[in-house]
């Protein structure tokens, strides 16, 4: 769905006089609040050079988001700041730079290597530009649909309207959150 059918099912749940740029901006979190909720895992490979200890990494890798970088058998940890005597194999990311460098550098050159993420939105919508398409997989773009009938309907000051639509769209995030986990989905 395109962002301009999504305001167009949400205008059908919730007849309302609200403008287009202040359900864009709606959209916006619901997309990144979507990623919040269902956390998406990805692979960014690397070809580690023996002794290189930096690498750039793909723009939508956040420090936040990394749960798993290895280099050959060895696995890295986050280093973090304020610890005295830090582990062997850390790792630091700069989200400006997406550099990552490695303590220490790789032991070989041609190893298998790679750094486990979790997706994150990366596309803006604005108000002038109506196709675009929400980052999150297909089958969930109908949530915000709910998402933004749910934002609507309680500025327009229906509450229950409003907190239905909200239960149904971030029961839908929580059961994908729960899929993509590898857990058991619920309802």
């Amino acid at each position: 769905m395109i962002i301009n059918e999504i305001i167009s099912e949400a205008n059908i749940l919730v007849p309302n006089e609200i403008g287009t740029p202040d359900k864009v901006l709606i959209l916006n979190q619901l997309n990144k609040d979507f990623f919040n909720v269902v956390k998406i895992p990805r692979v960014a490979p690397f070809t580690p050079v023996k002794d290189q200890a930096t690498y750039s990494l793909p723009s939508e890798v956040r420090l936040k988001n990394i749960d798993l970088v290895m280099c050959g058998v060895v696995k890295y940890k986050e280093l973090t700041p304020n610890v005295s005597n830090p582990i062997q194999n850390t790792f630091t990311y700069d989200d400006s730079t997406y550099v990552l460098t490695l303590r220490p550098a790789p032991y070989g050159t041609g190893l298998q290597a790679l750094v486990r993420y979790n997706r994150i939105a990366t596309t803006n919508f604005t108000s002038t530009v109506l196709d675009a398409v929400p980052d999150a997989p297909e089958e969930y773009h109908f949530t915000y649909c709910i998402g933004l009938a749910s934002y609507i309907a309680y500025a327009m000051d229906d509450m229950n309207k409003g907190a239905l639509y909200e239960a149904q769209y971030l029961k839908v995030w929580n059961t994908a959150g729960e899929q993509y986990a590898g857990g058991t989905a619920n309802g």
